[in-house]
């Protein structure tokens, strides 16, 4: 290891001197890089090759795992064991652009003719397989018309013969002359006729007419001609390699379909005896011919002989980093992979690769750094040989003309980070359910790389809050991975635990709202912690490459987002060196991120309004702290969820609100500022930030409230219920986490999710019988589905008053069905209420299952609670602070006539 490079260096580490950068498929024998795996693969598709007479083959895989290299190595592995009597002919074709069927037989017949001339094949075959290759080649572009014609002159010429004094004379003269010409013309040339001679062809070449012609070429005769002689049978076997169909296809129904008849259609050519057919294509093909031979009598099971699936690579990293650093000039040789990975494969003599590189190196604890190297290919590649070179490329240096590894401090902070994230991955998708079959590669594979997409969802989500359902959504996981919403919900739960996600809200909460049936509300809601948001920023903020993995743009300079600079995202603890002689440290023993100061932003809407922190989480959306970038001004700004951006319903309901919103101008209404919507922005409510302290959150830390203070709550919001009513709107969603304490305001509610306007108003979107709402706060009226209105709301600030006389819930239950049946057929226990009596009476009259019942109206309501003795008491919430205690105020300050029931209610 060096450290004299200019600005020192972490890592650096000679590789081999043959080391090469590879873009393409690695042949065999090229010492660039070692093989990365696939030999028995190899092996097998080369014994398919030499030991049967033709036949079709599916070769199918992830994209990038090596499914062309693997065909080109079994293929000259085969050619040079066929022997001097065979010949294996490779007509290699790219079929990534849809082709109807004559398209693909011309393509196949001239490939195969161009092939034999490439391989000067086309010469030393008998003259008539010559003629014939020929004309099938020139028939699938041209068609050769021949004409022959005779033509005839005859004339007559009249002179004067001065011989016989100028008598006239006449001759007749007569020409005969034919012709003959050769055109070619664009003719129509079938299907069937092409099919034909592709048979023929393969039967010609691969059967007792080709003839090898002695060696060196043949002596010319009389005349010129060539003298043909009698040589050795032989035989050209063509290998028609169909390559890239994934691309064709790419999980697309339409396209696998197509595919599907065109194989139907050139069933007799692909399983034509004297020719193979290797079909290269992706997992979609490999799903379909496993559910076509549950059918029975289906395409691919009758048009393929073999079926073959190319696993991920997922120990190409280790191969790589051992083969290219394994060289004598090192010092100290790699160590072994922590954590510990499954046995690499055999190789062939056991101690090289096919290449000839070392198979495997003895270990050396104190090499740590290659280790962490390694885990960081490892998460970057997923299996897939071409990420893996192109990520391993990016940090070779070249000095003098020898490479080397040299990995700068810059560049460690992401090595050390996704080293991490792949120790995560490894170990949430490494434990498998004992009850689970044994999974098959193409299940490993599914599992593995369902793990890594999971995360970079987690990365890409930018902080905001997302769920299992988002995920798996028809915008998030391919569906190719097959990853169900269960497991991704445990994954979720494990990156929970190794704090790379914070849980926003679990589900199933009785203060979460509810719309209608919705599985968004029974999920629980996820964010990328700040510790690790704060080092990817500043990796995006560097790396032009991290921004287009993750797929973000950045934003605006001056925006704030990505401020936060290299030395702050390095300085998340990384794990210490290993001792020598002792285990390196896992995960749990590494040291805690650092706190969440400096967290960058998580997003700019509409060029204007800047999201910094995450302030709530709701069941439509979520609400940040934010900055107005034009003027400074400080604002919330609620976004609707990702995953519900496509719900007209929602959509609909978010627009009300925002309309709602922006009608309603009252101290104890946050206000709405501005709505953002359209075709290119996001849809967003931009409110008045409101600072202070929720009710939730003062409930949970001091239990039960003071009364007075309970009483001037309950006053605020009834003074914002009457408001609401003379504007012609209800049912705004009253809860404690919806009720914010302001120093200067007193209680404001901020959120009108599900407020709405007068039933008679076009805007309605709420249907008759669907649930809406808080379950904990919900009128019995709301949980039957039956029309609605201010005396709903009213029911749900006496239950919000409840909870803060008692500093409980008022209803506890096993699930959210069996608390809207208590809401249904049980009263509240009143009489248990620390308070005086007019209070309870009250607090039962408000929250009666009847509306009837009910004060039917805020101004009645009002009109009650300021007759009560709490209400002549009321304080704000610096009483708290002032040590007040809880509990009924003195009798002293009670009004008489109150006082006797009072003493015999306490």
């Amino acid at each position: 290891m060096a450290q004299d490079a200019p600005g020192g260096v972490v890592l650096h580490v000679p590789l081999h001197s043959q080391f090469r950068y590879v873009h393409e498929p690695l042949p065999m024998g090229d010492r660039a890089i070692p093989v990365l795996g696939h030999e028995a693969l190899v092996g097998a598709l080369k014994e398919r090759l030499t030991y049967s007479h033709g036949g079709a083959f599916l070769v199918t895989g992830f994209r990038g795992v090596g499914k062309s290299t693997l065909v080109l190595r079994a293929l000259a592995e085969a050619s040079v064991e066929w022997g001097s009597a065979d010949v294996l002919l490779v007509a290699h074709l790219n079929v990534a652009r849809s082709m109807t069927t004559d398209q693909l037989l011309f393509a196949i017949v001239r490939r195969i003719f161009e092939a034999l001339d490439d391989r000067s094949l086309l010469a030393r075959l008998p003259r008539d397989v010559q003629r014939s290759l020929l004309l099938a080649y020139t028939r699938t572009s041209l068609s050769f018309t021949q004409t022959q014609s005779e033509s005839r002159e005859r004339g007559t010429t009249l002179g004067l013969a001065p011989k016989h004094g100028l008598t006239p004379t006449m001759n007749f003269q007569g020409r005969r002359t034919r012709s003959q010409a050769t055109e070619a013309a664009f003719l129509a040339y079938s299907e069937t006729d092409v099919e034909h001679d592709l048979v023929r062809i393969i039967h010609l070449l691969n059967g007792s007419e080709g003839r090898l012609e002695p060696q060196p070429p043949p002596s010319r005769g009389l005349f010129g001609r060539r003298r043909l002689s009698s040589g050795a049978r032989f035989r050209v076997h063509p290998v028609v390699v169909l390559d890239e169909v994934d691309k064709l296809t790419d999980n697309q129904e339409a396209a696998i379909a197509e595919l599907e008849s065109l194989l139907g259609r050139l069933k007799n050519v692909l399983t034509a005896r004297g020719a193979h057919f290797i079909v290269v294509a992706g997992p979609d093909l490999h799903d379909q011919a496993i559910r076509d031979v549950d059918r029975g009598n289906g395409v691919y099971e009758s048009v393929f002989g073999w079926r073959m699936y190319v696993p991920c690579l997922w120990e190409a990293p280790q191969r790589l980093v051992h083969g290219l650093t394994h060289v004598d000039e090192r010092r100290w040789p790699p160590p072994p992979l922590w954590p510990p990975h499954p046995t690499q494969p055999p190789r062939p003599d056991g101690t090289t690769d096919l290449n000839g590189f070392p198979a495997a190196p003895p270990p050396f604890p104190e090499d740590w750094q290659l280790d962490q190297f390694t885990g960081y290919l490892r998460f970057k590649a997923r299996g897939v040989p071409r990420r893996l070179l192109q990520e391993f490329n990016t940090l070779v240096h070249w000095e003098s003309g020898k490479p080397s590894l040299l990995v700068r401090p810059e560049d460690w902070s992401r090595i050390e980070f996704y080293a991490q994230l792949e120790a995560i991955v490894a170990a949430a998708m490494g434990s498998d359910d004992a009850d689970r079959p044994a999974a098959v590669a193409i299940d490993d594979d599914r599992r593995r790389l369902g793990g890594y997409h999971v995360v970079d969802w987690a990365l890409r989500s930018e902080g905001r809050p997302f769920t299992s359902a988002e995920v798996t959504g028809t915008t998030g996981l391919d569906p190719l991975l097959r990853m169900t919403l269960p497991v991704v919900e445990r994954l979720l739960r494990h990156l929970t635990q190794a704090g790379v996600l914070d849980v926003v809200s679990e589900p199933g909460r009785p203060d979460a709202t509810r719309y209608g049936g919705r599985a968004e509300t029974s999920l629980a809601y996820y964010k990328l912690s700040d510790a690790y948001k704060r080092q990817l920023a500043g990796f995006v903020r560097s790396s032009e490459s991290e921004r287009a993995d993750l797929g973000i743009v950045a934003p605006p300079s001056g925006s704030g987002m990505f401020d936060t600079t290299l030395a702050r995202a390095r300085s998340v603890a990384r794990p210490p060196a290993p001792v020598p002689g002792e285990e390196p440290s896992g995960p749990d023993d590494w040291p805690e991120p650092p706190s969440s100061d400096g967290t960058p932003a998580i997003g700019v809407l509409a060029d204007r309004y800047e999201m910094r922190s995450l302030l709530g989480q709701g069941g439509m959306g979520s609400v940040y702290r934010g900055r107005n970038l034009l003027t400074g001004q400080e604002v919330a700004i609620k976004c609707l969820h990702r995953g519900l951006l496509d719900d007209e319903e929602m959509l609909a309901r978010f627009r009300r609100e925002a309309e709602v919103g922006q009608r309603l101008n009252h101290p104890h209404i946050a206000r709405t500022l501005d709505a953002l919507g359209g075709p290119d922005t996001e849809p967003a409510l931009i409110m008045e930030l409101i600072e202070g302290p929720s009710l939730r959150e003062l409930l949970d830390t001091h239990g039960p409230l003071p009364t007075g203070l309970v009483a001037r709550i309950g006053r605020e919001i009834g003074e914002a219920l009457d408001f609401v009513e003379t504007m012609g709107v209800s049912r705004i969603d009253l809860k404690p986490s919806n009720v914010l304490l302001s120093p200067g305001r007193g209680a404001v509610i901020v959120d009108l999710g599900i407020a709405r306007p007068s039933a008679t108003d076009s805007t309605q979107v709420t249907v008759v019988g669907m649930v809406i709402g808080t379950p904990g706060y919900m009128a019995p009226e709301q949980i039957t589905g039956t029309v609605t209105d201010i005396r709903a709301d009213l029911y749900a600030l006496g239950i919000l008053m409840y909870e803060c006389f008692s500093g409980r819930a008022p209803w506890s239950a096993e699930s959210v069905p069996h608390l809207l049946y208590r809401i249904l057929h049980e009263e509240l226990p009143i009489d248990d209420l620390p308070v005086s009596a007019r209070m309870r009476a009250l607090i039962r009259r408000t929250v009666d299952r009847s509306p009837a019942s009910r004060p039917q109206s805020p101004e009645e309501f009002l009109t009650d609670l300021a007759e009560t003795p709490e209400a002549g008491a009321e304080v704000g919430p610096e009483a708290l602070e002032e040590g007040e205690e809880e509990g009924p105020q003195p009798l002293s300050d009670w009004p008489d006539e109150d006082a006797t029931t009072a003493i015999g209610d306490l």
